[in-house]
């Protein structure tokens, strides 16, 4: 009886502890703290990782202006040289065949006059009283008088002519001669390159005026053409200057201050990653090296020079101080390695000859 009662309570205190769920079950949100250490353990070496392949990547990874940042300073102003040259040469066309439209008008005019007189010498030899003779000279008079006012008017109508074959060609080798002195003013404004680019679209535009003045046959039709050949050459010739154009340039005050507002703002992000990565002590090392660069293209940019020169210049300032923020950002992590192994005891000779190996 004694061994059933036993038996009993046992059985009683095991179906008891059987039905007793565990914590985890009764408090099914709440960890235990084993769980909350290691998690915040896992969590800070995440990041702890996640900065550490941060420093191992260069925080600068060039200079912090655009390689062709200059260019956005040139001027905007469209360059019509080559169309002015066009219309200087036809305005000097027109003029040539107006003279040589007057000349003959004059010829014309006295050839009329000569014949007139002639025909009035004439009638006064051959009148046989002077009745005779003044009726002969106002009939003559009154003739001749007519055909000068018909020549007149026939002027008046063709006050412009097309220029004629000889003219037209005299004009196209004026244009060509004109157009292709523009190349010494290209060379000195944009460079020698730009020059030699800019040859070719001269020459197309001597062409083009030339088979102009040989087709068209009324002045409103040349007129058009030619704004047209004009307006083509423009466009080709600021192709190139886009394309090859190297100006003698300067900043102006206002120019300088938006480069440097550039600069700053991007060293501003640059300060803002390291002082994540190292700290603020660290930031103010890097001011030193950012003010040679600023200054160094403040001053650059005033002085007036091509603009090739004068981005070379720009971009070897950025790439200086590309090279000195990786020179500091190693420093900075030797720092930080050599702060660690104070932390786990390890000797700093040990830490040495490891950067050491390192370099």
């Amino acid at each position: 009886m004694k061994t059933f009662s036993a038996c009993l309570g046992l059985s009683l205190c095991f179906a008891c502890f059987a039905c007793t769920p565990p914590e985890e079950e009764v408090h099914p949100k709440r960890r235990s703290a084993r769980e909350d250490n290691l998690q915040r353990y896992l969590t800070k070496a995440h990041e702890m990782r996640a900065l550490a392949q941060e420093r191992a990547k260069p925080l600068v990874q060039g200079p912090l202006l655009a390689p062709d940042t200059l260019k956005r300073f040139l001027p905007q102003t469209p360059d019509l040289r080559v169309s002015a040259q066009i219309f200087s040469q036809k305005n000097r066309l027109e003029t040539a065949v107006r003279e040589a439209s007057a000349r003959e008008a004059a010829e014309k005019a006295g050839a009329i006059l000569t014949q007139f007189r002639d025909e009035a010498v004439l009638a006064a030899l051959s009148a046989q009283n002077p009745q005779e003779l003044a009726a002969k000279l106002t009939e003559k008079t009154t003739l001749y008088s007519q055909k000068l006012t018909d020549f007149a008017h026939s002027q008046q109508e063709t006050s412009w002519s097309v220029p004629n074959a000889q003219q037209s060609l005299l004009s196209k080798q004026e244009l060509k001669e004109s157009v292709l002195s523009l190349l010494e003013d290209i060379t000195r404004d944009y460079g020698p390159k730009c020059g030699q680019k800019a040859k070719a679209v001269l020459q197309k535009t001597a062409d083009d005026y030339w088979l102009v003045l040989s087709s068209v046959k009324q002045r409103q039709d040349l007129e058009s053409e030619l704004a047209r050949v004009g307006s083509e050459a423009d466009r080709a010739f600021g192709a190139v200057v886009a394309q090859y154009g190297d100006p003698v340039f300067s900043l102006s005050q206002e120019q300088a201050a938006t480069l440097r507002a550039d600069l700053i703002a991007a060293h501003q992000e640059v300060e803002n990653r390291f002082e994540k990565l190292y700290g603020k002590e660290a930031v103010l090392k890097t001011r030193d090296i950012f003010e040679k660069y600023k200054k160094y293209a403040d001053e650059l940019v005033r002085i007036p020079a091509r603009l090739s020169r004068m981005q070379e210049g720009l971009n070897r300032a950025g790439e200086s101080y590309r090279k000195e923020m990786a020179e500091l950002q190693v420093q900075q992590n030797q720092e930080l390695e050599r702060r660690a192994a104070l932390v786990r005891g390890i000797p700093l000779s040990v830490v040495g000859k490891k950067e050491n190996g390192k370099q």
